[in-house]
């Protein structure tokens, strides 16, 4: 029997806004008939998550594999997920080729929504995986927008943009989830490795003007750097996560406590033997390329518990298995 593809559907609600001379596009998710999670809808523009693609893949294919395109929606969320220009995202700062602006992109694209009365200008989050958030690293380290908070999911920063740019954006709550097996963002951090390491930097060299500082910045000095710029105290506190597949890939989450009462928190979810993709959501590649994608942790459901919480909406991310 011939196996059977799985696509994503095909997004009817396509749009193009008009930057620098180039077209760009972004999805934006329908939204569901029933109310949102916790009654009836809120009074006023809803609050806006921003989702960011990873290399070789597209804003639509984003909403649906991480399942915020749906998942988001019903919890009250208006969800957005920009294209990039040749799939991949300018996270190092150097330019493109084209001459297109990705940052400019973003800063356009959620004044477009709060113009529009689709979103709420005070509770914007946005998230990545990959490439996806690197980039999200980057625009809110240099202080481009502003945000409530972002979710780094297998990408951290790339160490071009931190050797230009120290953090610059007020407090922000950062959650990260990185896998010590991932061999396209090493938890170690560093190059890309293997195959797959090698195409994305073929394609980052055809795509953008520099590629120099390409090693990405390990997950837990990252986390702590942010900590420092969030004003957090002392050393994190670890928990240990007992999830399925009999403790497989053993989850435990770093947090770094906010050092006055409001200020944001750091949250790291280091993931044992976990590789490059989004937890909870298919293995879209083998594990030999790519490293496994744990089942047992829903990604999607911390992210949205955790967007939920910057904007002073509910509690601290729970223990998702």
């Amino acid at each position: 029997m011939r196996k059977l593809r799985i696509r994503p559907p095909a997004y009817t609600d396509r749009n193009t806004l008009e930057v620098g001379g180039f077209a760009r596009t972004y999805w934006v998710a329908p939204q569901p008939p029933e109310p949102a999670v916790g009654g009836g809808p809120e009074p006023g523009p809803p609050p806006l998550l921003i989702g960011f693609h990873g290399l070789g893949s597209s804003g639509s294919r984003m909403a649906w594999w991480t399942g915020l395109g749906t998942r988001g929606p019903v919890e009250g969320f208006q969800c957005v997920f920009p294209d990039a220009l040749e799939q991949i995202w300018d996270d190092h700062g150097c330019g493109r080729r084209d001459g297109a602006d990705d940052v400019a992109f973003v800063g356009a694209l959620i004044d477009e929504l709060v113009q529009t009365g689709a979103a709420d200008p005070g509770r914007v989050f946005m998230t990545g995986v990959s490439t996806g958030a690197t980039f999200v690293e980057r625009v809110v380290r240099i202080g481009a927008v502003e945000v409530s908070g972002i979710g780094l999911v297998t990408g951290t920063a790339r160490v071009a943009s931190c050797g230009v740019a120290p953090i610059a954006a007020g407090p922000t709550a950062v959650l990260l989830m990185a896998g010590t097996a991932d061999p396209m963002l090493p938890y170690a951090g560093g190059l890309p490795r293997g195959s797959m390491g090698r195409l994305a930097l073929k394609h980052v060299r055809r795509i953008l003007l520099d590629e120099s500082g390409h090693e990405s910045a390990p997950p837990e000095a990252l986390a702590a750097e942010w900590a420092a710029a969030n004003g957090c105290v002392g050393v994190p506190s670890v928990d240990s996560l007992n999830g399925a597949a009999g403790g497989k890939y053993r989850v435990e989450r770093l947090t770094w406590a906010p050092g006055a009462p409001g200020s944001p928190p750091v949250i790291l979810y280091r993931i044992q033997g976990g590789g490059h993709g989004w937890p909870g959501s298919r293995q879209y590649m083998p594990a030999c390329l790519i490293g496994p994608i744990p089942q047992h942790l829903d990604a999607t459901a911390i992210v949205l518990d955790f967007a939920r919480a910057t904007f002073g909406c509910g509690a601290a991310p729970r223990n998702h298995r």
